[in-house]
């Protein structure tokens, strides 16, 4: 896994500057996983959720209705554009802006999380901390009701590979999208390619301690893979 190039700030710019063609751009991209994993979200009327990085609210929109009247959807965002833009699409939804890193949720606040195509903009030294606090506003397993822990559904951009994939070490080839994000100028990379390089999570899934943690890549469109896991 090739390391993220350019900084938070700056990947917010370019969100804010892109968000009213972002939606057109990403849907048909990001159709096929998106698809796929909102099937292993099996989302129930009535739960608790929570999207990190709202985008545009293409998904949102389709997790609300999913929930119904009887559940609870929060989003949040770092770009207050995509926030506008999401506002639009669900009317009645909870959003905020906030960083991923530090959530403002107590400790067990959602049945589930679900974030789409934020992983892939992560540098590697930030993706356990971030997972360890989706973590932490997942609610807990209960033993007394007999309930599994909250659900964490990721779907990232990605290859088909083992953990070093396109790395320098594991001999492999880089992806042509690889070898050209890394040409970039690092200043150019948000505008140019999103700040987006594939990811393979499922190793810093379970080093920020889920169980149950299950990878399935999903070709077609921007190649995708999705991880479920529970707290």
């Amino acid at each position: 896994m090739i390391e993220a190039r350019g900084q938070r700030r700056a990947l917010a710019r370019a969100y804010n500057l892109f968000s009213f063609l972002y939606g057109r751009a990403a849907a048909g991209l990001e159709r096929e996983g998106v698809n796929r994993g909102l099937q292993r979200a099996a989302v129930e009327p009535g739960e608790r959720v929570l999207e990190v990085a709202v985008g545009t609210g293409l998904v949102h929109k389709r997790l609300a209705r999913r929930l119904g009247r009887s559940g609870l959807l929060v989003g949040v965002d770092l770009a207050p554009r995509m926030l506008a833009v999401t506002r639009r699409q669900v009317p009645e939804g909870r959003l905020a802006r906030a960083d991923a890193l530090r959530l403002p949720f107590a400790d067990a606040s959602f049945d589930l999380l679900w974030a789409s195509y934020l992983l892939d903009l992560i540098p590697a030294e930030e993706m356990t901390p971030l997972l360890r606090e989706f973590r932490r506003v997942l609610r807990a397993p209960s033993t007394t009701l007999g309930t599994g822990g909250g659900r964490l559904v990721l779907v990232n951009f990605s290859k088909n590979g083992g953990p070093n994939a396109g790395s320098p070490e594991s001999g492999e080839r880089l992806t042509g999208w690889e070898r050209a994000y890394r040409m970039t100028p690092t200043v150019l990379v948000p505008y140019l390619f999103g700040g987006c390089r594939p990811v393979l999570a499922e190793p810093f899934v379970r080093a920020a301690g889920f169980a149950e943690v299950e990878r399935e890549f999903v070709s077609g469109g921007l190649d995708s893979e999705i991880i479920t896991a529970r707290k």
